[in-house]
C-alpha cells in the first residue's frame, strides 16, 4: 500500500478507536442528585450536653428502632461508673467492652448485642444507602461528636455491566444535643480525613 494510503488508514482507525471509546463512556449512565432519607422518627437526645451521654442517648435510640429498651442513664453508668459528665467520648475500643454482652430486659427476653464500627470515611456507599432506605438508624462521628445519619445525597453511575458506582455528594446529620440544628457534611466542602467512622448495633436474640 503506497505510504498515503498506510497514512488514511492510520487516521481512519485512529478516528475508530476515538469514537468508539467515547462510546463507551456515553454508554454509562448518570442518575444525578438521588436521595435517601430516614422518615420522621423520635431521636433521643443527651440529656447532659456532654459526649459520654450524646453518645449514650445515640445507642438508646438504636436500641429502641430494635425494640431494646436500655436508655441513655443505663449506658453512662456503664461506662463512666456513675452519672458523670465526660467532656470527650469513650473510645470504641471501650464502648465495645460494655456493648458486646448478653443482656437480661425486663420483660424476660434474652438479647445480645453486637456494635459494629466502621473507622474513617464510609467506603461501602452502596450499603450506606441501602440502609437508609431500610430506615437502619446509625451514628456518624465527627469532629468528636456523634449525630445521627439522617439523609444522604448521592450521583449514582450505572455501568453497561450493570454495576453501580455511587459518589456521596451530601451527608444530612441530625443532631444527638437537644434543640440543635441538623447539619451537612458535603463532599466538595469540608474533609474526609475528620470522620472518625460510623457505629451500629445489632440486636440478636437468644
Amino acid at each position: 500500500m503506497p505510504l498515503l494510503g498506510q497514512t488514511a488508514a492510520f487516521v481512519l482507525l485512529l478516528v475508530f478507536a476515538v469514537s468508539a471509546s467515547t462510546t463507551q463512556k456515553q454508554r454509562v449512565l448518570v442518575n444525578p442528585d438521588q436521595t435517601a432519607d430516614l422518615a420522621p422518627t423520635k431521636m433521643s437526645t443527651a440529656r447532659q450536653n456532654c459526649e459520654n451521654w450524646a453518645l449514650a442517648a445515640g445507642l438508646e435510640t438504636m436500641l429502641q428502632q430494635q425494640n431494646v429498651g436500655l436508655d441513655q442513664s443505663f449506658w453512662v453508668r456503664r461506662l463512666n461508673g456513675g452519672e458523670l459528665c465526660i467532656a470527650e467520648m469513650p473510645s470504641m475500643d471501650a464502648l465495645a467492652q460494655v456493648v458486646n454482652k448478653e443482656f437480661v430486659l425486663e420483660d424476660g427476653r434474652h438479647v445480645r448485642l453486637e456494635m459494629h464500627f466502621v473507622p474513617g470515611a464510609p467506603v461501602d456507599i452502596g450499603g450506606l444507602i441501602a440502609g437508609l432506605k431500610q430506615q437502619r438508624l446509625s451514628l456518624f462521628l465527627w469532629h468528636g461528636h456523634p449525630y445521627y445519619m439522617s439523609g444522604v445525597t448521592y450521583d449514582e453511575h450505572i455501568g453497561r455491566d450493570g454495576s453501580r458506582v455511587f459518589i456521596v455528594k451530601e451527608l444530612r446529620l441530625a443532631d444527638t444535643y437537644a434543640k440543635q440544628p441538623g447539619i451537612t457534611f458535603q463532599r466538595d466542602r469540608d474533609n474526609a480525613d475528620e470522620i472518625a467512622g460510623i457505629l451500629t448495633v445489632s440486636v440478636i436474640p437468644q
